[in-house]
């Protein structure tokens, strides 16, 4: 069945409207029909079975059948805090991520980001981003769409709230394995902090750490700054029995 992304102030108890590019390519590409059943989902972790009612060229309303959450969502609220990256780089990381079950993702401007960006610039990157993060999710068939942040830094981040679990794959540590940190410690949220391409400067790591954050390796081999947050995104969700059908 078809699943298209609805915002939830268009689904009422019985009825859905769904309206922007989603109309043409139901009406036009997959040729569906009055009758015809599709799935809808909130973004928020919401399935909706649904019938179609009309269609017309500026929107289709579509009577709600059944509703339940998405079986598709892990239960940990992943953040991923990435390190600002080099162009291109990040709605690459952001459309793995989101594949994999990442909650939010949050752009870090680090003290290595060879990226900066200005208040103008990052409002428009986030806008696009999200576009990204919206499309991924649609893919994979994910019931949430993940948010994705303004820019922050280490600082801003270290004074506000943080999830209860937080991940430092850091390039120092070379004692503690991922897996020895993530055994038995599984949270309902978590929060994973991926550098840019220098890495992190040691003041960052040490704010991090200061502020609850587990550091850890990755391995030997030197990961890219986009390999390693899906890295650690995979080896968490993974210990934490969340890939399981």
């Amino acid at each position: 069945m078809s699943k298209f992304f609805v915002d939830k102030s268009q689904i009422t108890d019985n009825s859905a409207k769904i309206l922007g590019s989603d109309v043409g390519h139901i009406a036009r590409v997959l040729r569906m029909e009055t009758g015809d059943k599709l799935l809808l989902c909130d973004g928020e972790g919401y399935d909706y079975e649904a019938k179609i009612k009309s269609i017309s060229k500026e929107e289709i309303e579509a009577a709600i059948l059944r509703s339940y959450p998405c079986q598709n969502e892990p239960e940990t609220e992943v953040t991923l805090f990435q390190g600002l990256p080099k162009q291109g780089k990040m709605e690459w990381i952001i459309e793995k991520c989101t594949e994999m079950g990442v909650t939010t993702i949050v752009p870090v401007q680090m003290m290595r980001s060879v990226v900066k960006l200005s208040a103008d610039q990052a409002a428009k990157k986030v806008e696009r981003w999200q576009k990204t993060a919206r499309e991924a999710a649609k893919q994979c068939g994910r019931g949430r769409i993940p948010k994705v942040c303004m820019p922050v830094t280490i600082p801003e981040l270290t004074c506000s709230d943080l999830p209860e679990f937080l991940l430092l794959p850091y390039e120092a540590e070379r004692a503690t394995a991922v897996r020895e940190a993530l055994v038995g410690q599984k949270k309902k949220t978590a929060g994973i902090f991926i550098g840019p391409e220098g890495g992190f400067d040691p003041e960052e790591a040490e704010l991090l750490q200061s502020a609850g954050a587990r550091a850890v390796t990755l391995g030997p081999r030197i990961l890219r700054t986009e390999t390693a947050g899906l890295c650690a995104l995979s080896v968490l969700l993974y210990e934490w029995n969340e890939m399981q059908c």
